[in-house]
């Protein structure tokens, strides 16, 4: 479409030649000044919103911030909770910093393209990265580096490196794998092998079938009754448990323990009964949601905070005494999702060190099936550990949320189709926090109960940014970045005379400039 409006200079330039034609050269008009921007608050003005508490440690912008340059980014920075830390992104170029949530030190910097968030072995969310060249390496939430390829074309999966076969595709998944350690030290090679095609059987004219006792038609000595145990594609891990998907609709669980490796442990099966699903039709791959550690029936948190794609959680290594006197704070639930064509999905959550079916869950609506091989995770999906309720995005069906019990396998609750205008965002002891577009069309953040659904804030005059697992908030205010939370000295776990690399002489145990995708 044509527009028939003079561009605004333009007509300034053609009426000062006319005024100067008609006049003869009258002085120009003084610039008007143009108006100092204001600068950026340093005191924080607002109140903080429900579920952050504490103090105002620091602010992040402005010229008396004494914060890395990173945060000056002319097109911003987003910032996102990572264990006790925050991760800065550049929004004009693959940079990105670990901020020290308590202390405000840098523990990692670097040119690097951020990948995502995974999982460690234990759960403990971690940074997928790829350097310059391309080559992933993962760090954990320390900026310590937890992976990198023993050889091109190694993938990180849950704490363990794996080789799949040359060529390897979902499409030609068959060949020999093998799991490595994080260091690289092999723990398992096997060989998926692709199934034989059936024969038929070839009579010869006037021979008898032998007897059959069973009826079956199946030789009751033969050593292939029993078979191989299956094997698959690693698409998940945890501690020392893989889950290999064979294609088919069911998983199977194997040891990588360090004498254990290979050993078979227990497989869930679609074609199961128990599991209440409808085998009259094609019966397809489950989908592994992740693993969730349940609360504390005392009243503690389940065992850290989760990972808000993949169930994984930030909360870190027990010993046996403490588990036990947490009273079975290292419970967990594997969740997987059953989509079937034109029916509900459903939900079944297993015990990870049995399988054993816990519960199974029907969803609101269909949702869509997730490649046979792959990894664990849902995009979208939060979890509370407190309350152990995890919020599960739909795709169909009145609900385009749901929050689900995962002790006891119940809908708490669902946003409606009306309520779609609600978004969570992530969840933290207890509350959602998500964001609410209200009638002047600006978005608005409303803090909900993650049981009920109760709203126990909204016209929040501060907005939540991200809050890590110790409880430190980045608060955004008139324009500025606050880090809000207990100070080092009360926080649960800090030491405030110890540096956040320091080893177990004091001195620091690695240079951030050695870390992987570094650009200095």
């Amino acid at each position: 479409m044509r527009s028939s409006r003079v561009p605004q200079a333009l007509t300034c330039g053609l009426a000062a030649l006319l005024v100067a034609g008609c006049t003869g050269d009258p002085e120009p008009p003084a610039p008007s000044p143009e108006a100092e921007p204001a600068p950026v608050p340093t005191s924080f003005g607002g109140e903080a919103p429900p579920g952050v508490e504490g103090e105002v440690l620091r602010y992040l912008h402005g010229d008396s911030a004494g914060t890395h340059d990173i945060l000056d980014d002319p097109l911003g920075v987003r910032i996102s909770p990572v264990g006790d830390a925050f991760l800065v992104s550049s929004g004009g170029e693959d940079r990105h910093l670990l901020h020290d949530a308590a202390t405000g030190d840098t523990l990692w910097e670097g040119e690097a393209r951020f990948r995502g968030f995974d999982s460690g072995s234990d759960g403990a969310r971690v940074l997928s990265m790829a350097d310059p060249d391309g080559a992933p390496f993962v760090l954990d939430s320390r900026g310590e580096p937890v992976w990198e390829p023993e050889e091109e074309g190694d993938a990180y999966l849950d704490g363990l490196g794996v080789r799949r076969p040359g060529g390897w595709s979902a499409e030609e998944p068959h060949g020999e794998f093998t799991l490595l350690d994080a260091d690289g030290g092999e723990l398992w090679s096997y060989d998926f092998a692709a199934p034989e095609e059936p024969e038929e059987p070839e009579e010869a004219e006037g021979s008898e079938a032998p007897d059959d006792p069973s009826g079956d038609g199946d030789d009751p000595d033969s050593d292939d009754d029993a078979g191989e145990p299956a094997l698959g594609v690693p698409v998940a891990a945890r501690n020392d448990l893989v889950l290999l998907a064979s294609g088919g609709a069911s998983l199977h669980a194997r040891s990588v323990g360090a004498d254990t490796a290979g050993e078979e442990l227990w497989t869930v099966d679609g074609e199961d009964g128990e599991l209440g699903l409808d085998t009259s039709g094609l019966v397809l791959p489950p989908q592994v949601m992740g693993f969730y550690p349940l609360p504390d029936p005392e009243g503690g948190d389940g065992g850290g905070g989760a990972d808000a794609t993949d169930g994984a959680t930030d909360g870190t290594d027990a010993t046996d005494e403490e588990t036990e006197a947490d009273g079975g704070a290292d419970d967990a639930v594997m969740l997987l999702r059953w989509a079937q064509p034109e029916a509900p999905s459903t939900l079944s959550a297993h015990d990870p060190e049995t399988g054993d079916l816990l519960w199974t869950l029907e969803e609101p609506g269909t949702n869509p099936a997730a490649g046979a091989f792959d990894p664990a995770g849902t995009v979208g999906n939060l979890y509370d550990a407190a309350t152990g309720t995890l919020l599960l995005p739909q795709a169909s069906g009145e609900a385009t949320t749901v929050a689900v019990d995962l002790a006891e396998g119940e809908v708490l609750w669902g946003l409606e189709q009306e309520d779609g205008s609600i978004s969570p965002a992530f969840a933290f002891d207890g509350l959602v926090y998500g964001d609410s577009r209200g009638n002047t069309g600006a978005d608005e953040q409303l803090v909900l109960d993650a049981v009920t659904m109760d709203v126990v804030g909204d016209d929040l005059s501060a907005y939540v940014e991200g809050i890590t697992d110790s409880g430190y908030a980045i608060l955004v205010h008139d324009r500025q970045r606050f880090v809000y939370g207990p100070t080092p000295e009360d926080a649960p776990g800090e030491d405030p005379s110890a540096t956040p690399t320091d080893g177990p002489g004091g001195e620091p145990d690695t240079d951030p400039a050695e870390s992987p995708g570094d650009g200095g």
